[in-house]
């Protein structure tokens, strides 16, 4: 939290009336007090019994704010404290407030302090004079910080790290980076991705983070030279990714590069800045944990005696290069004199979880979808940085999954690791101890949104075709009596939610074949009795999860306890010939 606080003329003025009526002006408070138990807080008056306090003033959100009498605080009926009101708006944590009031018994010097006085005029082009250096001092202040100076000042604040604003006439050019096909979930390029020519002897850095969506296959950013004196490069030229991305097949630039026709602004100047002082940092812990995360790896870091540090790997086993690639990182970074030994751990486990979602009325489809994605990407990230055994908090999967703009109400159905359940709702824990984690399979179920249901049936030009209007009838009353059954919300009912492809395929009022209704008792069908026919059942969850039964030996397909179906198309086709 920032040490200065600019104080507006409103501010200013109210003190010097303040005083000038025999009061006390700026009287600082800490917010919260030390010792103090828990909200609403309350803070002595130096000068009490107080008749009337005239003025709060502290910082919220960093700017000076006014707090408001009855709304955010009140005189204690006692006249010796302060109090603030539950529900009202409270200064910055780690700051300190100022307090302006009038004590009981007070010596008033001048009483000639009406609007359009002599005294008043003077006191107020005291106080206007004083907010103008007020706001002098935070330009100053401001501009001692890379996160805030600016223009200039922002050139002296880096140049104390050797660096200076790159100008005009640097060569750029626009980046195509590519997703590896079939791969999952948002990828990030950070601001300062290099990316080199064939013979690596041109290397070019993004100007600002990259960021793939969740099927996105492919997105553009501006890259700039390193080097101000080299040539152009050609289109297509710029191909290597000078350090690999995960999830990330190729790079290009679709056109040649071009000279920049602006200056270095301060943005980029301030990421270019930080990306400096990180990896300036040598011979820490931060530092080796700092390369090691670069390269996409987790690990545990130990030391086992002075002089060794052991570095066990949580990544499974590493290709040679990536191995090398890895270990000389970490040997830049090493204090001198120690000793790195690295050693293979077990690749992170894939921790599945079933949770249940409540989203509010009325949204479309697309927006729920968006939703399940979000909450999505917020556990991923959760999972992938987990301390090294640590146990995940139920209370914060919970939270984040509220925190997602629209989700009303949340509940951990399951939580497994390999099939081993390792949810503990009484310690409200998934106990992770000495596992290193990251996202598996995410079951994710909202009533809002149903899991979608395909049926394809095939057949040869020399078998019946099988009535369409028929198969849609059936399967939706089938459809019909599961849903009824999701909500009922009975764990009871789960057995009749478990669906195989016999059970399925035998709903069916095929030519030829004897079908029944879903509960009926009748047995499943079989390979050998549809003949020639050949039927798939095709679930797509809204996470995008598909899974497909096309045989009688496939795998069942169990639906979560609120989960519900919609039929999303019947389809008969002709069978290809072989």
């Amino acid at each position: 939290m920032s040490s200065f606080r600019r104080k507006p003329y409103p501010e200013v003025a109210e003190s010097l009336l303040n005083r000038l009526l025999g009061g006390v002006s700026a009287e600082a408070h800490p917010y919260p007090p030390a010792g103090a138990a828990r909200e609403p807080y309350a803070h002595a008056l130096e000068r009490a019994p107080v008749e009337r306090v005239t003025a709060v003033w502290g910082a919220r959100n960093g700017t000076s704010v006014r707090f408001q009498p009855e709304a955010d605080w009140r005189l204690a009926t006692d006249k010796r404290r302060l109090e603030w009101v539950a529900g009202g708006q409270r200064p910055d944590e780690g700051t300190a407030f100022e307090v302006h009031y009038l004590p009981t018994e007070r010596e008033v010097g001048v009483n000639d302090l009406y609007p359009g006085s002599v005294v008043r005029t003077l006191m107020e082009a005291v106080a206007l004079e004083s907010a103008s250096l007020y706001a002098q001092m935070e330009v100053v202040y401001k501009s001692g910080f890379i996160d805030t100076a600016e223009g200039r000042a922002l050139d002296h604040v880096v140049a104390l790290l050797g660096l200076s604003r790159v100008l005009a006439g640097r060569n750029t050019a626009e980046l195509r980076f590519t997703r590896v096909a079939g791969t999952r979930g948002a990828i990030t390029l950070p601001a300062g991705t290099r990316v080199a020519t064939a013979d690596g002897a041109i290397e070019y850095e993004t100007l600002a983070d990259l960021t793939l969506a969740d099927g996105q296959p492919s997105a553009k950013g501006l890259a700039r030279d390193l080097v101000a004196s080299n040539d152009a490069v050609a289109a297509e030229s710029l191909v290597l990714l000078t350090r690999p991305v995960a999830g990330i097949e190729a790079v290009s630039n679709p056109g040649a590069s071009s000279q920049l026709d602006r200056d270095e602004n301060d943005t980029e100047l301030r990421t270019r800045a930080r990306r400096f002082l990180v990896g300036a940092e040598r011979g820490t812990r931060s530092a080796l944990e700092a390369a090691i995360a670069a390269e996409g790896v987790r690990a545990e870091i130990t030391e086992p005696e002075p002089g060794r540090v052991r570095v066990l790997l949580h990544a499974g086993a590493l290709d040679p290069t990536q191995r090398a690639r890895l270990e000389a990182a970490a040997q830049r970074v090493r204090p001198a004199g120690v000793w790195l030994e690295f050693v293979d751990g077990n690749a992170p486990a894939a921790v599945d979880l079933e949770l249940r979602i409540t989203t509010a009325a009325g949204r479309p489809e697309t927006e729920l979808r968006a939703i399940q994605q979000q909450v999505h990407d917020g556990l991923a990230a959760y999972f992938s940085g987990l301390p090294l055994g640590s146990d995940a908090s139920l209370g914060r999967l919970l939270g984040l999954t509220m925190g997602v703009a629209g989700v009303e109400d949340a509940r951990l159905v399951s939580a497994s690791v390999a099939g081993v359940d390792k949810l503990d709702a009484v310690a409200g824990r998934i106990v992770l101890a000495g596992l290193s984690t990251q996202l598996g399979t995410l079951k994710l179920h909202d009533s809002a949104l149903a899991t979608g249901l395909t049926l394809v049936v095939r057949y040869t030009r020399a078998q019946p075709l099988p009535d369409k209007a028929a198969l849609q009838a059936a399967l939706e009353a089938a459809v019909a009596a599961l849903n009824t059954l999701a909500a009922a919300d009975n764990p009871a009912n789960d057995g009749q939610r478990v669906l195989s492809w016999g059970a399925l395929t035998r709903l069916l009022p095929l030519p030829g074949f004897t079908a029944s209704t879903l509960n009926s008792g009748a047995a499943p069908a079989t390979d050998a009795e549809i003949g020639a026919y050949r039927v798939q059942w095709v679930f797509t969850r809204a996470d995008g999860g598909s899974t497909l039964l096309q045989a009688q030996a496939d795998a069942v397909f169990a639906l979560g306890t609120p989960e519900r179906l919609s039929v999303q198309r019947v389809a008969v086709e002709v069978q290809p010939t072989a």
